[in-house]
């Protein structure tokens, strides 16, 4: 019998310790990322390599950049929101070297624009993670260097006056979230909203601007992700 790789059980151990710690199920979490619980439990327990495809889910799943579950170090789960941010950071550093080589190619980069969230309440607005595919696209700014950045146009007056209604968001799926900062989130019943994001343990709070909304408080568990808000783009003319 062949002995288990050593890569492969260590990526596995990583992913089963990250989703104990999110307090998600085998089988939770393998519906998250759309895989079978035998197939996610078997690369958990190193019987199987992890795809790239798979690894990509997973990182979105549960908020960490692939490189955490393949990384030499060994990470530190209660810190994994430094960890993260510090790789982020690497990877965008080098992204952003990578484009000043290529000087920043002539034309512009379009992004899609997946979708109408509700500012006010939230709106059924998209089942799957942006892929970059759509009937509509606008300019990314220059200065966006996520890959898998998308926009979405905000419709409601709960982020006014920083966010008004009509105005179309850049989201940055790639960086870390900042308390204090606008976010978009999607809870675990499917649902879309733009509201600015707060820490507090295990609960998330989500907070408009506008005080004539109501705050909302999610456990971890009732949020598949949260993206931060990169700019504000207004239509003077909308």
């Amino acid at each position: 019998m062949n002995e288990p790789n050593p890569t492969t059980v260590a990526a596995g151990e990583r992913i089963k310790r990250l989703r104990s710690f999110r307090g998600l199920t085998c089988a939770e979490l393998a519906k998250r990322i759309g895989c079978t619980r035998p197939y996610l439990s078997a690369v958990e327990n190193g019987r199987y390599p992890v795809s790239t495809k798979i690894l990509r889910k997973l990182s979105q799943s549960l908020n960490v950049t692939p490189d955490f579950f393949i990384a030499t170090d060994e990470p530190n789960l209660e810190d994994t929101e430094s960890l993260t941010r510090e790789m982020l950071n690497r990877k965008m550093a080098e992204r952003s070297r990578e484009a000043v080589v290529a000087g920043q190619r002539a034309g512009t980069r379009v992004i899609p624009l997946v979708a109408v969230t509700a500012a006010g309440r939230p709106l059924s607005a998209f089942d799957d993670y942006p892929t970059g595919t759509g009937s509509e696209f606008v300019d990314c700014p220059r200065d966006i260097l996520d890959e898998n950045a998308f926009a979405l146009k905000i419709s409601g007056d709960s982020m006014e006056p920083v966010i008004p209604d009509g105005s179309t968001i850049i989201v940055a799926p790639n960086m870390v979230p900042r308390e204090g900062k606008p976010v978009v989130a999607k809870l675990e019943s499917g649902d879309v909203t733009c509201k600015v994001y707060q820490r507090r343990g295990d609960n998330v709070i989500l907070a408009p601007y506008n005080p004539q909304h109501d705050v909302q408080i999610f456990g971890l568990r009732e949020l598949q992700w949260i993206y931060p808000v990169m700019k504000v783009q207004v239509d003077l003319y909308h």
